[in-house]
């Protein structure tokens, strides 16, 4: 009986199994270095005599049924990942096989060599990557740089213009100037300064990857990055056809239309992706409007061991932004105010929102009778940034052989743009009673100007500075394969830039011409001379920039160890030519000033007048910079890695650092010397991330430059030969905590101060010295400004149900200190530390779901996401000026965070 029993059991246990003849895979298919699941990614199951697969939905996750007992190959891929494949072997039951993907250079083809990616457990250097996934459920209606700010060492802000396309970021306390930014590999910043122009771009929707590369980089062109750098990817080769269009709505009138359309690997290995977008705001800050159209589209082609791609891009733009600091804590809100321990201003409280750069206009006239004729109102921005700066680029790729891979770029950008802001015998317009710029009271004064010829001058108007250029570059490189575990690479860079400044009349509101004023130099023509609207004045001069430059790499790598050695060399050239400026001849190989309407110049008994000058060109300033690094990871176990870098870069100093703002080149112009050193230790499993590393830089004459005052009495300081040291730990944690619960942290701790002294020569508004030259200025041991040197994150992704998901990011900033102003540290007695600002802090809430597929058929689906920035809507400052208020609290200025916003959107993907 006790047999019959246990036999019976048995069978009734087995049963199920038995009665069962068909079972499924199902799993989840994540990003392996930041734990974030891939929606869309593909399992293929093949095997026994069968080939299915599925998609992975929302959260990642996969599940393909009715598969008969036996063994399969099961391969999880997803654009832009190297493919992975696990064999599986199904008997009783049903099996799981997740999956955990690495970005893949070779399928990114068109950026393979220089974009260089850095890759998890093998690159020596400290990175986080932002993947699709990321960036499609948080960027919201944001700059690209505002999403890094969950980016351990980062700072961004909206920047002081309030607009959008006015973001700026740091990384360790550097700023973009000193942060190498590529799109596609290309360098994006200005040849001139190092500056990044969000504005220029709109490129969200269509970037498939973005990485940042703290500290030495893995770029291989001769980039001078000191803080990092960025590597933004664009969609190109993709193996996916698909049609994405959007529609986004939200605050303050926030709207966007977006249409995608990407052809997969069409016959004969061509491949096309094509946008369009068009977007309009009003702005948070009052008349920050933001009007802007984006195009981007690229056309690939495979012929054999060939790949090439046009790619072509561009966001024709104009924003209102607020005038630059000058308006005290009280202004906004006295309550602040007194909790900052400022003065609190009358009158006050004009809200968070305020603008004092814009005002109502009607541009009435008279008739013969004298009576007034109304054009209706319109209201007058003082302060619009506007500029196009379309970029194509044209890459050529060949396997030559499977140990030799050559790649090139051809680009060139023609730039066109400025930004306006008031002038005439005061660039400070007047207020009215509701503190806006008072532009009916500049109108009315200029319109009762009338002159005796009939022609109305006007006493104040509106300029444009305008900074357009034309931008040509190659890069051009090879890896080849030395052996299997050893790569040597090398290429070439070369660049040439030709920039115009100057300064035109945009509206003469009211008047018909203006004369020569306070700021309108031109040392080659009459000061009488009647300035019309898109006449010239105040300076104009032409700069060139040539670069050549050329860089080394051998790489070793094995499954244990990997280790790089690396070196560039680049020859900058700078020359200027000055149209304001007073004409020369040059006689005997001498040059001799012949300014218009002086007495001819007497050379050798011949006399010359004006008309037989030219323009003042300088001769090229050549300087050579190099760099040279090292670093090495070690994987300890299959979790456990170490790395470590060390490098020196002797930068060439930007070109406003080479001439001054009159033309004249300095004395004593050095490179800078940055030496840096990092330390790191990184743990990756499946489900957990955790990186941590500590970094040491030592920066000596370094160069910057800032502005102190406003309007009139403005200042352009240029800052040299001073010492800077930086210094800190940071980590970031990624865990899954659950199938639908996700956690990422982020910690950085800085020291950053000035290690030596150093020189500052500075110009007034119209580019005059003021003082005298290299004037000493005492900053040892001052803390280093104009970025927040603490910073904590903590962010979670929950999934409560299938295809629905919600975001929330916490993000603490503290001992941010405001940037100094030279002019209070002109002797040893006046070294202080700049203004300490009060720590900020903001919530994020993004949210999302992917609508059922059985309600539309599984070739259309459709998302719903929406976010809301500032949930809290707590006020803090995020940027300071580098003013005197800065040493004093209770003159305090600075702007703050926008308040709370949200953005909700519907995406349709075929």
């Amino acid at each position: 009986m006790k047999h019959f029993v246990t036999a019976f059991l048995v069978i009734l246990l087995t049963l199920p199994a038995l009665a069962q003849t068909t079972f499924s895979i199902r799993g989840r298919v994540l990003d392996k270095v930041t734990g974030e699941t891939l929606p869309g990614a593909t399992v293929q199951v093949t095997g026994n005599g069968k080939s299915t697969g599925a998609g992975a939905d929302a959260d990642g996750s996969y599940k393909v049924s009715n598969l008969p007992a036996g063994s399969y190959t099961v391969q999880a891929s997803f654009i832009g990942y190297k493919p992975t494949t696990q064999t599986v072997k199904i008997s009783t039951q049903s099996v799981v096989a997740s999956f955990t993907l690495a970005s893949d250079n070779a399928s990114l083809d068109e950026v393979q060599v220089v974009a260089s990616q850095a890759q998890e457990r093998e690159t020596p250097v400290a990175f986080a990557a932002v993947n699709e996934v990321k960036l499609r459920e948080t960027l919201s209606n944001r700059d690209l740089p505002m999403i890094l700010n969950e980016t351990p060492g980062v700072y961004a802000t909206q920047g002081a213009g309030g607009g959008t396309g006015d973001s700026r970021i740091n990384v360790r306390g550097f700023d973009q100037r000193n942060v190498a930014v590529l799109i596609n590999g290309v360098p994006v910043n200005d040849m001139e300064n190092g500056q990044v122009y969000w504005s220029n771009w709109d490129l969200g929707d269509v970037t498939k990857s973005l990485q940042v590369q703290r500290g030495l980089s893995a770029s291989k062109i001769t980039v001078p990055s000191v803080g990092g750098t960025i590597n933004v990817l664009t969609k190109g080769f993709d193996d996916k056809r698909s049609v994405v269009a959007r529609v986004e709505g939200g605050s303050n009138n926030y709207q966007k239309y977006s249409l995608m359309l990407s052809s997969g690997q069409l016959k004969g290995d061509w491949a096309v992706t094509a946008y369009g977008a068009r977007r309009t705001q009003d702005g948070w800050v009052d008349k920050t409007f933001d009007d802007a159209w984006t195009f981007f589209g690229t056309v690939s082609k495979r012929i054999g061991k060939h790949t090439f791609s046009l790619t072509g891009m561009g966001s024709p733009q104009s924003h209102g932004q607020r005038i630059p600091f000058g308006e005290k804590i009280g202004t906004y809100s006295n309550d602040k105010a007194r909790e900052l321990g400022a003065t609190p201003v009358l009158p006050g409280d004009k809200g968070f929102k305020y603008n004092k750069g814009w005002g109502y206009l009607d541009r009435y006239t008279l008739d013969a009778s004298g009576k007034r004729i109304s054009n209706g109102q319109e209201v007058v921005n003082e302060r619009v940034n506007y500029f196009f700066k379309p970029q194509v680029n044209l890459n050529h790729f060949w396997n030559v052989t499977d140990r030799l891979f050559v790649s090139t770029v051809l680009y060139g950008s023609q730039g066109t743009g400025g930004g306006s802001q008031g002038a005439g015998t005061s660039s400070t317009l007047p207020v009215d009673a509701a503190g806006q710029d008072d532009i009916q009271k500049v109108y009315d004064t200029n319109y009762k100007n009338l002159k005796a010829d009939g022609q109305r001058q006007s006493t104040q108007f509106l300029a444009n500075n305008v900074n357009s250029h034309s931008w040509y570059g190659v890069v051009s490189g090879f890896d080849y394969l030395l052996k299997p575990s050893l790569t040597l690479s090398a290429g070439v860079d070369a660049r040439y830039y030709y920039g115009k400044h100057y300064r035109e009349v945009r509206d003469l509101l009211g008047g018909d011409y203006a004369t020569g004023t306070g700021n309108s130099i031109n040392r080659n023509v009459d000061a009488s001379t009647r300035l019309r609207v898109g006449d010239k004045f105040g300076f104009y001069n032409d700069s060139k920039t040539g670069w050549l430059g050329g860089y080394g790499q051998l790489e070793y790598k094995t499954p244990l160890l990997s280790a790089v050695v690396s070196g560039t060399v680049s020859r900058i050239s700078y020359a200027r030519i000055d149209y304001f400026q007073a004409k020369q001849v040059t006689v005997d190989g001498k040059n001799y000033d012949v300014p218009y309407g002086a007495a001819p110049v007497v050379v050798n008994g011949q006399r010359y007048t004006n008309a037989d000058g030219h323009y003042q060109e300088n001769d090229w300033v050549n300087i050579t910079g190099y760099s040279v690094k090292a670093g090495a990871n070690y994987n300890l176990t299959e979790h456990d890695n170490l790395f470590a870098n060390v490098g020196y870069n002797s930068k060439v100093p930007f070109y406003q650092f080479v001439f001054s703002n009159t033309g004249q080149k300095y004395n004593d112009i050095r490179n800078e010397g940055i030496t840096s050193l990092e330390l790191g230790y990184g743990i990756s499993y499946p489900s957990l991330k955790v990186t941590l590393n500590a970094y040491y830089t030592y920066w000596t004459n370094k160069t910057s430059n800032s502005i102190s005052g406003t309007g009139d009495a403005a200042v352009t300081n240029n800052v040299r030969n001073v010492d800077a040291r930086h210094m800190g730990i940071e980590m970031s944690v990624a865990q899954e905590i659950s199938r639908r619960l996700q956690l990422n942290a982020a910690i950085s701790l800085g020291d950053w101060r000035w290690a030596g002294n150093g020189v500052v020569n500075q110009f007034d508004v119209n580019n005059v010295q003021v003082g005298a030259v290299d004037q000493p200025i005492y900053l040892k041991g001052v803390h280093v400004g104009d970025a927040a040197q603490n910073q904590f994150q903590i962010g979670l992704r929950y999934e409560p149900f299938n295809n629905f998901y919600v975001r929330p990011s916490f993000l603490l900033f503290t001992k941010y200190y405001a940037g100094f102003d030279p002019v209070t540290l002109l002797n040893e007695a006046s070294r202080t530390d700049t203004y300490r600002v009060p720590t900020s802090r903001n919530l994020d809430l993004h949210l999302g779901y992917d609508l059922p597929k059985r309600l539309f058929g599984d070739k259309i689906r459709l998302g719903i996401k929406g976010s809301m920035l500032n949930v809290l809507n707590e006020f803090y400052i995020t940027d300071v000026p580098a003013s005197t208020s800065a040493t004093n609290p209770s003159l305090l200025q600075g702007f703050f965070n926008r308040g709370r916003t949200f953005t909700v959107g519907l995406s349709a993907t075929l």
